[in-house]
């Protein structure tokens, strides 16, 4: 059945980039895209005239969150350094904090939260703090039906490593190694992956060792290898703290990404969250040039999460420079709330911090959906035009808290945080109807994404190397009131 949305402003592509359309269509049947362009007579079963909206291509998430975010404990202070790391006494008795049940329950309301931020594909990822060790394949086709339930498209496959940090009885860092775990994380991971059967509907495969320093090179080399065979991307967090460039260089004497290159297993497959810390511990100049040559010349891709690494005090430096040399990009949210257009704003600001104006809205809007379909190697995703994937977000450009609306691109990255998408469809499916999940009770999912959280918390005590719980850890912003008669001053 042929469905014709109209709008104020359509974003379409004209086989180079997106372009604006005034006074726009978009027509969609079985699921694609097969007309964009001026308002036109062409004959469609139905219509839908959504006024002063912005119909625009749905972003893609290359680390999308799919649990309660514990990372907004650390927001307020920095705190100690170990408080999200495990006891060497805990790795021996480690355990699943949730249930297979409530782990699903939170990814059902992470990804609602998603389409509401207009994402429509996501790559998602979750903390392996709370696991015994790693994620796994009976839990992932739980999480895999959330794709038919919710209607968003998910690239997805469990989570594995060969060894986690820990926190010795003395304070002192090291490691607990499992090598035969994660090889066999990575066997079932590749099993998942094959019983999708390549991936033709709304879930395809990726495979997900966690990060570099808990994964070891030969675990790495295999999953390089897996990727190739089954032609899937694999998604490996790097150079994304000092501790991890220390133990890198340690370990082997190189720069996390040239450790990668040495490796042999940079690619275009290699989806790389955050590489902000280049050139290892030290972050020599050289090396960083090396790092960003390795980058560029081999196709790896970086994905750039600008919320959370911004609310640490960090960025991805000088994105003007990683974009001129040709280094592939793509966007993830990574924290809470999963919002990409509070990523869009707060990666433009940053950007501007080292290159001024010389990146621009465009660059950014480019990643979340260019960006991200290249990395997948989807050229029917990012984008509308005839024959692509009729996944397509109506942002509501006529609330008064948006006004004066100058370009409905910029807009976007002007418009107050947090605001909701007003329409998605995803593979021609309506997922959300006027700022609302269709078929989500949001109420009882939000109730069971903050059980889950407070769960989450109280577990931090059994793990911290000297018992310490979530209170001591993570204090509040101002101190809790002790019921004690306040004093006046004198």
């Amino acid at each position: 059945m042929a469905l014709r949305l109209t709008s104020r402003w359509v974003l379409g592509f004209n086989g180079t980039g997106h372009v604006l359309f005034e006074d726009g269509e978009v027509m969609l049947d079985s699921g694609v895209v097969v007309h964009v362009g001026p308002r036109s007579d062409r004959p469609a079963d139905q219509g839908e005239e959504l006024g002063e909206c912005l119909l625009a291509p749905g972003f893609i998430d290359l680390n999308a969150l799919a649990d309660a975010d514990t990372t907004i404990l650390g927001f307020g202070s920095a705190g100690e350094a170990g408080r999200g790391v495990w006891s060497a006494a805990y790795a021996a008795r480690s355990h699943d904090v949730l249930s297979g049940a409530e782990t699903v329950a939170a990814a059902r309301a992470a990804f609602a939260q998603l389409l509401l931020s207009g994402i429509t594909t996501a790559l998602p990822v979750t903390s392996l703090l709370f696991r015994q060790w790693a994620e796994s394949a009976a839990e992932f086709e739980a999480i895999a039906a959330l794709a038919d339930e919710l209607g968003i498209r998910l690239v997805l496959g469990p989570s594995f490593r060969s060894a986690v940090n820990v926190i010795g009885a003395e304070g002192a860092p090291g490691q607990f190694t499992n090598e035969a775990r994660g090889i066999a994380g990575l066997e079932q991971a590749v099993t998942f992956i094959g019983s999708r059967g390549g991936g033709a509907g709304l879930v395809s495969g990726l495979l997900v060792p966690s990060t570099i320093d808990t994964c070891s090179d030969e675990l790495l080399i295999r999953t390089a290898r897996a990727a190739e065979a089954l032609d899937v991307p694999f998604r490996l967090h790097c150079c994304q703290s000092q501790a991890e460039a220390e133990l890198i260089w340690t370990r082997t004497g190189r720069s996390s990404i040239g450790h990668l290159r040495d490796l042999g297993i940079l690619s275009r497959r290699a989806l790389l969250p955050h590489a902000i810390h280049l050139g290892g511990p030290l972050a020599d100049p050289g090396l960083i040039e090396d790092d960003l040559a390795a980058l560029a010349d081999s196709g790896a891709v970086v994905v750039n999460c600008p919320l959370v690494v911004g609310r640490g005090g960090r960025r991805l430096r000088n994105f003007v420079n990683l974009r001129d040399r040709g280094i592939r990009i793509g966007l993830g949210t990574d924290t809470a709330p999963p919002n990409m257009l509070m990523n869009l704003q707060t990666g433009l600001a940053m950007a501007r911090i080292d290159a001024g104006h010389g990146v621009g809205p465009a660059d950014y809007f480019n990643l979340a959906t260019f960006g991200g379909a290249s990395a997948l190697g989807r050229r029917d995703l990012g984008r509308l035009e005839a024959g692509a994937c009729a996944d397509i977000v109506a942002w509501d450009l006529s609330r008064l808290d948006l006004q004066p609306v100058h370009d409905p691109v910029e807009a976007l990255f002007l418009m107050p945080p947090g605001l909701r998408a007003n329409q998605v469809w995803v593979a021609g499916r309506r997922v959300v109807r006027d700022g609302a999940v269709v078929g989500l009770d949001e109420p009882a999912s939000a109730a069971a994404l903050q059980a889950n959280f407070e769960k989450l918390r109280a577990s931090y005590a059994e793990r911290h190397w000297q018992g310490h719980g979530w209170r001591s850890l993570f204090p509040f912003a101002f101190p809790m009131h002790q019921n004690l008669e306040l004093q006046t001053g004198e």
